[in-house]
C-alpha cells in the first residue's frame, strides 16, 4: 500500500481513467453494433417492402387476368347459348304504347314544376293584395309630385321615396288554380301509367328468367347475367326500372344500358344516377 496521499490519490486517478477508457470503448463498440443492427434491420424491411410490392403487384395482375377470363368465359357462354337459346326480347313493347309513355312523362313534368299549397297559395294572394295596395299609393305618390310647391322639399321626398320603393319591387305571381289542377291529374295518372308499365315489363323480365332466355347484351352488362343469390326481388325492381327508362327516353343502344348521362338536374338524371349504383352493386363477384 502506498502510504503518500497525494501518489494514492493519483493512482486512483489513474485507475479511473483506464476504467472510463475501458466503458468508452465498450460504448463505442455498443454504438456501432447497434448501428449495423439497424442498418441490416433497415435493409431487411426494404427488402420485405419490395417483395411485398412485388407481390401486391403480382396479385394484382392475376386479379386483371381472372377478370379478364370471367369476361371471356361470359362471351363465350353467350355464344354458346346463342346456338342452342331464345333470346329475350326488351327492346320491342306493342303492349306499351306511345300514349302511355307520354302520361308518365307529362307526370313527370308535372311533379317538377312548382306547386302551390292551399297555405302558399293564400299567402302569395295575401302577398299580391299588399303589393297592389302600395303601387296604387306609389301612383298616387308620383301624381302628386307634379303638383307641389317647390318649398315643400320634405314632402317632395317623402313622395318620390314612396314611389322609388315600389319599383324596386316585382309583383308576385299569382296561383293557377286550373294549373294546379291541371298538375294534380297529370301526376295522379302518370303515377298509374308507371304502375302499369312496370307490371308489364316485370312479368316480360319474370317469364324469361322462368325459361331461362338469353338476355340481351346491353342487359347483361348492366344488370350481370343472373341475380345474386338472396336479392332476386331487388334485382327484379332495378331490372325493370332499367327497361322502363330506355323506354321513357328512347335509348337504343345494343351495348350500352341507359345511354348517354343526362346533364341537367330533374327526374331522369336522379333515375339514371340510382341505377347507376344499384347495377354495379348487382355486378360484383
Amino acid at each position: 500500500m502506498n502510504i503518500d496521499p497525494v501518489k494514492a490519490l493519483d493512482d486512483k486517478i489513474e485507475r479511473l481513467k483506464k476504467d472510463l477508457n475501458s466503458l468508452t470503448t465498450r460504448m463505442d463498440n455498443a454504438q456501432t453494433e447497434a448501428a449495423q443492427q439497424q442498418l441490416s434491420t433497415t435493409n431487411q424491411f426494404r427488402d420485405t417492402t419490395r417483395k411485398v410490392t412485388k407481390t401486391n403487384d403480382r396479385i394484382t395482375e392475376l386479379a386483371e387476368s381472372v377478370h379478364r377470363l370471367e369476361r371471356l368465359l361470359v362471351a363465350l357462354n353467350r355464344k354458346v347459348r346463342a346456338g342452342e337459346t331464345q333470346k329475350a326480347d326488351f327492346d320491342i313493347w306493342p303492349e306499351v304504347p306511345k300514349a302511355l309513355i307520354a302520361r308518365i312523362l307529362a307526370g313527370q313534368e308535372a311533379y317538377a314544376r312548382k306547386t302551390f299549397t292551399p297555405q302558399e297559395a293564400k299567402s302569395t294572394r295575401k302577398s299580391i293584395a299588399e303589393y297592389d295596395r302600395a303601387a296604387h299609393e306609389a301612383i298616387d305618390a308620383a301624381e302628386a309630385l307634379t303638383h307641389l310647391p317647390p318649398n315643400a322639399e320634405a314632402l317632395w321626398r317623402k313622395k318620390y321615396k314612396q314611389w322609388r320603393a315600389i319599383t324596386t319591387q316585382e309583383r308576385p305571381v299569382a296561383p293557377d288554380e286550373n294549373t294546379h289542377a291541371r298538375d294534380t291529374a297529370a301526376k295522379s295518372a302518370g303515377n298509374e301509367a308507371v304502375a302499369e308499365v312496370r307490371q308489364k315489363i316485370r312479368t316480360r323480365i319474370e317469364d324469361a328468367v322462368a325459361r331461362d332466355l338469353l338476355f340481351p347484351a346491353w342487359f347483361e352488362n348492366m344488370l350481370g347475367p343472373a341475380a345474386p343469390p338472396g336479392k332476386a326481388d331487388d334485382w327484379l325492381y332495378t331490372a325493370t326500372d332499367v327497361v322502363l327508362y330506355r323506354l321513357l327516353h328512347d335509348v337504343t343502344s345494343p351495348a350500352d344500358a341507359l345511354g348517354t348521362a343526362p346533364q341537367e338536374q330533374g327526374h331522369r338524371r336522379t333515375l339514371h344516377d340510382r341505377l347507376i349504383v344499384e347495377c354495379a352493386e348487382y355486378r360484383k363477384p
